[in-house]
């Protein structure tokens, strides 16, 4: 069986937002992994000129796994799966990063990626360890964790989009990995001396770990590692797959019973956003947006809004007309446009303004 990569959430992630939003999430389809937008070459648009390496894509960034996404990795017997097992079992066995809590950002990688701004998407010393070369595939794709899932360059409905995926289920996919990963934890009774080393670690914290002689050699601090893993120690793949296990079998009304208030309250913002993300309605006051045009030609001009990575073309006819949204009633500005300039906006077209900011409520900052 193949992994297939058009699916727009993971499959446990997936049946967790069908039980909270009573719906499927749309894809975001302007956002390739066969055809990347953000490659020179592949006719798709790109602001300030900035584009991604073909041989990384946007895979230049280490994921930090939940050990029950790690035991859901360990545990897929699929042979497609079998690349991103294989990496993932090289990591348990080498112990870099590895705590009871899952597999982390190893503290030179940290290093390296805190400090190269520029080089996201085009290097590959940052390329992450369960990208598979060999046709530019995601090992670990059908078990990625909040990042990966929720990170597209461009989006179908421009800042609505980033508003659903980045500003809302982002932080809410984060707090339920980071809220079951401990509780797993609790439920295999680590002994007190062992929880109270592993809560002073960076992966209980959230902050990236020190680089040690040892880690930038690529290997263990033993005496913490041990003191970390307990009576697990030599059985983390089996505490991995039993971590699994666990979560797996939890409705979403089960992971916000054992999940913090934190997460209950992105669920609800999460819920909000998806409201709008499937809603088409126009606000019914408009104005101007905040842009940068970045391309001027004879019948288009490219403009930047949102983000600078998903610009966005429009006829030089609709850029002459957005002087006439100045807070005023949309239906009366419609009018009048259709007055004055003998063209009717249609609702699609107006939408598709709101969405990518070039029209913005009244009371909105720009």
């Amino acid at each position: 069986m193949m992994i297939d990569e058009s699916e727009p959430l993971p499959p446990l992630y997936a049946n967790w937002l069908a039980e909270l939003l009573g719906n499927s999430v749309p894809r975001e389809r302007h956002a390739s992994c066969d055809s990347c937008a953000m490659c020179a070459g592949t006719g798709e648009r790109s602001g300030s000129d900035y584009y991604f390496s073909p041989s990384v894509k946007c895979c230049t960034y280490h994921p930090n796994l939940p050990n029950f996404l790690v035991g859901r990795i360990l545990s897929d017997d699929d042979p497609a799966a079998l690349p991103g097992r294989m990496t993932v079992e090289k990591r348990v066995r080498e112990g870099v990063a590895v705590t009871p809590l899952g597999l982390g950002m190893p503290p030179v990688y940290s290093v390296l990626y805190r400090n190269s701004p520029n080089a996201f998407g085009r290097t590959k010393s940052l390329l992450c360890p369960y990208y598979i070369e060999d046709g530019g595939r995601c090992g670990i794709w059908r078990n990625r964790e909040s990042t990966c899932t929720t990170w597209f360059c461009k989006h179908v409905r421009g800042k609505v989009g980033i508003t659903f995926w980045r500003d809302s289920l982002y932080p809410l996919l984060s707090v339920v990995e980071r809220d079951l990963a401990r509780w797993c934890v609790l439920e295999h009774q680590f002994g007190d001396d062992a929880l109270r080393h592993l809560v002073r670690t960076e992966a209980w914290t959230g902050q990236p770990g020190p680089v040690t002689a040892e880690s930038m050699d690529n290997r263990v601090e033993e005496g913490r590692y041990a003191r970390i893993w307990d009576e697990w120690r030599g059985r983390e793949i089996d505490f991995f797959i039993r971590c699994a296990k666990l979560v797996t079998d939890l409705s979403w009304k089960d992971v916000l019973t054992v999940s913090s208030p934190e997460a209950r309250a992105y669920a609800r913002l999460t819920k909000q956003a998806y409201s709008i993300l499937t809603s088409d309605e126009i606000p019914l006051r408009l104005k101007v947006g905040a842009m940068k045009l970045s391309q001027i030609g004879h019948e288009k001009t490219r403009v930047e809004t949102y983000s600078g990575i998903d610009p966005i073309d429009v006829t030089n006819v609709v850029m002459d007309l957005l002087q006439y949204f100045d807070g005023r009633p949309t239906e009366e500005v419609l009018g009048e446009i259709a007055e004055k300039r003998e063209l009717r906006l249609n609702h699609s077209l107006v939408r598709k303004m709101v969405d990518f900011d070039l029209l913005v409520p009244p009371d909105s900052p720009g």
